[in-house]
């Protein structure tokens, strides 16, 4: 049987310096509708897209409608400006283009935006996931158990594939309650140049959904580029849709290369290097707990950045930032703005673990949920320019949990639109 939920709303006036929010009548708080913990981690992803695959099914109606007017307002780059790249030899390449051009900025040529994270804090070593991505995977435990022994879980960013958390929700959730800061990483570490604006959607929405279901209703605010490929439709979308920012690397471990190109001693001496390199501008990381070997080269190597003076953080702390849209941390109140109201809602969520039940008295102002549905484009390389058109008026139902109601998320955003 499923646990019961609801959420305690309390009223309050919030006050925070207004570059950290989205304005009061955003529509960002409906784009996901808060869902319950799952006992059953096999019925716990059948309410989401397949893992493995591009998440191109399905969108709720609420992220098509601020796509729709996002777009109509000029913010995500036309075709003609930022055309949907094509693969050439496993690369994307924008035919008749060039990618480093800054109407494109193409990370996959160097070119960055100016509010891409890049570049560390002087001494600090920004652990992204201790700098890992693509969690999480059945290396994982090992490295939790290291940052755990080590009282380093809360320097960790984990940046996480949406699919890998469907089809392992009590892994992700162990991050979580350690106090790992968790991020996204695409559903399917797809190329996401390549994908349609619907497509681009559905990679990220529903990885920030399956996190905000299983985080008590926390809503990442940073995302991370599978391969590093990103540009500026892909920018856009996640940030004047979605409400996040791109966190990308300044050094790279390669560690996913072990056993092809490199082994573990050349991994570890990349990292060595770096130990005894300069401390500006501080290193923000590439690294991985794809497998063994790249959770045991960090295990191995973390003592190296200690020994030398180098300062261990998630993104968020490296900044001075919050950790998600509408929580300060894993710890705390999640909070939530009614539409067009001044009253800021408290929701005091617990984390929702697997099996556990929260209680409480719901509020009248939370049990809102989206409206409809689209079909995002079949093919992950179909043109920007199509706008996603409504199919249902039962989006409600494409995650509804037997048992549990459909409660309204509320989000802020890093940054204002």
């Amino acid at each position: 049987m499923l646990p019961s939920l609801a959420l305690l709303a309390l009223p309050f006036v919030a006050a925070a310096p207004a570059s950290w929010f989205q304005p009061r009548d955003s529509e960002i708080h409906n784009l996901f509708k808060r869902q319950g913990p799952i006992p059953d981690p096999q019925g716990f992803a059948s309410h989401y897209p397949p893992s493995g695959r591009v998440a191109n099914g399905t969108l709720p109606q609420a992220w098509v409608d601020k796509y729709n007017r996002v777009k109509a307002e000029g913010k995500i780059p036309s075709p003609e400006v930022n055309p949907v790249a094509v693969r050439r030899d496993g690369n994307p390449v924008y035919e008749g283009r060039d990618g480093s051009d800054k109407s494109i900025c193409s990370f996959n040529t160097g070119c960055r935006a100016d509010d891409d994270y890049f570049l560390a804090p002087d001494g600090m070593f920004v652990v992204c996931l201790l700098t890992f991505d693509d969690g999480p995977t059945p290396a994982s435990p090992a490295l939790y158990d290291f940052m755990q022994e080590n009282n380093i879980t809360r320097q960790a960013t984990h940046f996480m594939i949406g699919g890998n958390i469907a089809a392992d929700p009590h892994t992700m959730q162990r991050a979580f309650r350690q106090g790992g800061h968790i991020a996204v990483h695409t559903w399917s570490h797809p190329q996401m140049t390549t994908l349609s604006d619907e497509a681009v959607m559905g990679e990220l929405g529903w990885t920030m959904q399956v996190i905000a279901d299983l985080t008590g209703g926390r809503v990442p605010a940073y995302w991370r580029p599978s391969y590093g490929d990103t540009d500026n439709r892909v920018r856009a979308i996640a940030k004047h849709v979605f409400g996040m920012d791109c966190v990308l690397w300044n050094r790279d471990t390669n560690d996913w290369k072990i056993g092809q190109s490199q082994t573990v001693d050349s991994t570890r001496k990349i990292m060595q290097e770096w130990w005894v390199g300069p401390k500006s501008p501080g290193i923000l990381a590439l690294e991985h707990d794809l497998n063994k070997d790249c959770v045991d080269v960090f295990i191995a190597e973390y003592p190296g950045a200690i020994e030398n003076g180098w300062k261990v953080s998630s993104v968020p702390d490296a900044f001075g930032l919050k950790w998600y849209q509408n929580a300060d941390s894993n710890e705390g109140p999640v909070t939530n703005f009614t539409i067009a109201s001044d009253t800021q809602l408290n929701l005091n969520l617990s984390a929702p673990i697997l099996g556990a039940s929260v209680s409480a008295t719901p509020s009248a102002s939370s049990n809102v949920s989206a409206s409809g549905s689209a079909n995002a484009s079949s093919s992950g390389s179909a043109s920007a320019s199509a706008s996603p058109s409504t199919t249902s008026n039962s989006a409600a139902s494409a995650l509804a949990l037997p048992g549990l109601a459909s409660l309204l998320l509320g989000a802020l955003a890093v940054l204002s639109l």
